[in-house]
């Protein structure tokens, strides 16, 4: 009767529900790649309109400044774009602009702006600007950096290429103030609307499926 006791005893401690000690770390394995698979974005908070204004100066001028060194030196290689001819015998011949010339330009001006962007948004997540002030710019699904194809869209609707379009309407200033004006009208319709998005989505992000978010860590800067 002994045996038989133990014996049953021992079946009700192997029957017995495990403790609570087990549940809590299965719990945690079960979590963990969850958890995982959010960082880092998912513990990065919003970046703010001040901080992305800044950003988006410092990028203007960082990009700016690479164009003109490298327009300059395809200028001191190829020749000057617009030449003067003091000599010249009508003075609608004294200053000669190479139409070929400025297009060639206006297109390589683009081209290095598109690179500054969508590279550094692809391979690193950031652009320059973006880099020095603490942010991200994220898959708003995945959480990563966005593919070259999103980048691309965002760098198209946040940096349309007002310039080169207003550098191919030269000589007709009427044409050139309205390209300008729909540049100021297009900036202020991304102001607007990243405001009022809760996730501080702008149309452009809206389109690119993309977010900005502030490096945990980082200062925040409204």
């Amino acid at each position: 009767m002994a045996r038989h006791s133990l014996g049953a005893g021992s079946g009700s401690r192997l029957d017995s529900p495990p403790s609570a000690g087990n549940d809590c770390r299965t719990a945690a394995r079960d979590v963990s790649p969850q958890v995982e698979s959010l960082a880092p974005s998912a513990v990065e908070p919003l970046a703010g309109i001040a901080r992305r204004s800044l950003a988006w100066l410092v990028d203007v001028v960082l990009v700016t400044l690479v164009i003109f060194v490298a327009v300059s030196a395809v200028g001191a290689v190829a020749g000057p774009t617009v030449g003067i001819h003091p000599e010249a015998a009508t003075l609608e011949d004294v200053v000669a602009a190479d139409l070929g010339r400025i297009v060639l330009d206006a297109v390589f001006a683009t081209a290095l702006s598109a690179a500054y962007f969508v590279l550094p948004w692809v391979l690193l997540g950031a652009s320059p600007g973006q880099l020095a002030l603490g942010m991200r710019v994220r898959d708003h699904a995945g959480g990563g950096p966005p593919p070259v194809g999103r980048a691309l869209a965002r760098w198209i609707l946040l940096f349309p290429p007002f310039a080169t379009v207003s550098a191919l309407t030269a000589g007709l200033p009427v044409l050139g103030a309205l390209v300008w004006s729909a540049a100021v009208a297009w900036y202020l319709v991304l102001l607007v609307t990243t405001a009022r998005s809760e996730t501080r989505q702008g149309l452009h992000d809206r389109i690119a499926a993309t977010v900005v978010r502030r490096r945990a860590g980082a200062v925040d800067v409204r």
